[in-house]
């Protein structure tokens, strides 16, 4: 397992995001071509870590505890920014589409997300665990670190550490935000609030590895990203519209059992007033 005073190993992610700053519409409601478009963008760890932050190892997104941690991060995330740290990770053994919407699903605005979904790095750090008895399969044991240039300050890793130690064990006691904080305040380290102008929401610190010299612009490649995704909607319109409430078999077979009882309801009524 990975030690305060180490250096974190270097690994590349691969994961589907918008890009940083752009902020717009999303969700239910939303003009497809008003909300920010989205790529897949490869980030280096050593360049994520490399101003102050910290790194939250969640077992998975969407569960109760990281979910409470996740919000109670977000929700306090200005004290730790006066205690120098710019930036609060939340690693899970997740894809990129389940750890962007855990967090845009619950309105995190201030901290990011990190989708390890190989297991690479948290693998790397010694903090995999095989959570098979939950239906998880392999996952990040939950731990919290102060990162700096790379390198662990400060670790809090959680009791109990195995593999299928059960269902209801998922301890969440040393990760607490209340212990990194109280660690954050005997370091001495003061800086002033963030100011409005800071950006949130998706904060990744570092520049996204350099693209190849024959590859279209930004600004060229959202054009083409909406072009391609409108196209696949008009061609996949029976699908992307699809409504199980209305459309479903199982709905339609609804449906046509109710009228048929309706019907012959009807007609009962109708023998009933005939005879009478």
């Amino acid at each position: 397992m990975v030690k305060e005073g180490d250096i974190l190993p270097i690994v590349t992610w691969n994961m589907y995001r918008r890009e940083r700053g752009v902020n717009g519409p999303i969700g239910y409601g939303a003009e497809w071509d008003q909300a920010p478009q989205q790529f897949w963008q490869k980030f280096k760890s050593n360049e994520l870590f490399k101003d102050r932050c910290i790194i939250i190892g969640i077992p998975g997104a969407w569960t109760i505890n990281c979910t409470h941690q996740m919000q109670m991060f977000d929700g306090q995330f200005d004290p730790l920014y006066t205690k120098c740290v710019e930036n609060v990770f939340f690693l899970g053994v997740n894809d990129s589409s389940c750890m962007q919407s855990w967090l845009w699903a619950h309105f995190a605005i201030k901290v990011d997300w990190i989708a390890d979904g190989n297991g690479e790095f948290t693998e790397k750090i010694g903090m995999l665990v095989d959570k098979s008895d939950c239906g998880y399969g392999k996952r990040s044991w939950r731990y919290a670190m102060v990162v700096e240039d790379n390198t662990v300050e400060k670790l809090f890793v959680e009791d109990g550490m195995a593999d299928n130690v059960g269902v209801k064990f998922d301890p969440y006691k040393k990760s607490h935000y209340n212990q990194v904080y109280k660690y954050l305040q005997t370091t001495g380290r003061k800086q002033d609030p963030p100011d409005d102008s800071r950006w949130y929401w998706d904060v990744p610190s570092a520049e996204r590895v350099s693209a190849p010299e024959d590859d279209i612009g930004l600004k060229e490649r959202l054009v083409q990203s909406g072009k391609e995704d409108a196209e696949y909607n008009r061609e996949n319109a029976e699908f992307v519209n699809f409504n199980p409430n209305k459309d479903s078999i199982a709905h339609k077979e609804k449906e046509d059992k109710e009228k048929e009882e309706q019907n012959k309801q009807d007609k009962q009524m109708e023998e009933g007033m005939l005879g009478g």
